[in-house]
């Protein structure tokens, strides 16, 4: 991921993603953890944690959270709203806390943004490092169907003093979506200023996944569709893995 990606959308996240289910999510993943053995005052991770509104919903299941972004603007913003859970700027790739964790979560497709096999097999061995022996790891991915449909579309979204055009380029063969971000912040009148981000996800398979799962020594435990209901079809848009430390 480019750290640069997340700088001005970084101010203006929370607004546009405001139709993000996290309560739903957190309940979710929360009764999963539980499933598991995973008990209040546990030691949970959230690998690409952003604004930390996930982790905040997910802190209250009384699970001692800590959240790691890449981004430094993210991890300011998460700071500020919530003072009494722990953040730090850090890459899911190379973070070390050995043995730390009970439990590692990610969503909204933060892994998507990992730059191919390699990074994710990276990410999966810190993962195992950071958990304890038995610890779970709960995480989603956007789909090659879901990059497949949004394809070259163009999206516009406004809030408050900020509007912005979200343009797609999806390259099949390197499986990898550009996204090309162009927001219009209100300055003063009919004054509008311009800034542009360029974003990138890549498109994992499940057998990509399950060998850098069994590489760094991950057991997948199970493989669900959006709701966490079931296994998943072939046109969902996400889907959910639960793995578990050897």
């Amino acid at each position: 991921m480019n750290t640069e990606a997340y700088t001005f959308f970084a101010g203006k996240y929370d607004g546009f993603m405001r139709d993000i289910p996290y309560e739903k999510w957190a309940g979710n993943i929360a009764a999963v953890l539980t499933s598991f053995g995973v008990g209040p005052e546990s030691e949970v991770l959230e690998l690409g944690c952003g604004t930390g509104r996930f982790t905040a919903q997910l802190s209250e299941y009384d699970f001692k959270m800590c959240g790691i972004d890449l981004s430094p603007s993210m991890i300011k913003i998460a700071k500020h709203k919530h003072p009494g859970i722990e953040f730090k700027t850090a890459d899911m790739t190379e973070y070390h806390d050995d043995g730390r964790y009970s439990a590692i979560v990610s969503v909204c497709d933060s892994i998507n943004y990992l730059a191919g096999s390699e990074a994710l097999t990276s990410m999966f061995a810190c993962a195992a490092r950071n958990l304890k022996k038995g610890g779970i790891f709960v995480f989603d991915l956007k789909t090659l169907h879901f990059y497949r449909k949004l394809s070259d579309n163009v999206y516009t979204d406004e809030i408050p003093g900020c509007r912005y055009v979200w343009e797609n380029e999806y390259d099949e063969s390197e499986r990898v979506n550009y996204y090309y971000l162009t927001f219009y912040k209100h300055v003063i009148g009919s004054l509008w200023k311009r800034h542009v981000e360029e974003h990138y996800q890549y498109a994992f398979t499940h057998d990509e996944v399950c060998k850098a799962a069994v590489d760094a020594g991950l057991v997948i435990k199970d493989y669900l569709n959006e709701k966490m209901t079931a296994e998943p079809a072939e046109n969902e848009d996400r889907v959910y893995y639960i793995m578990e430390r050897n």
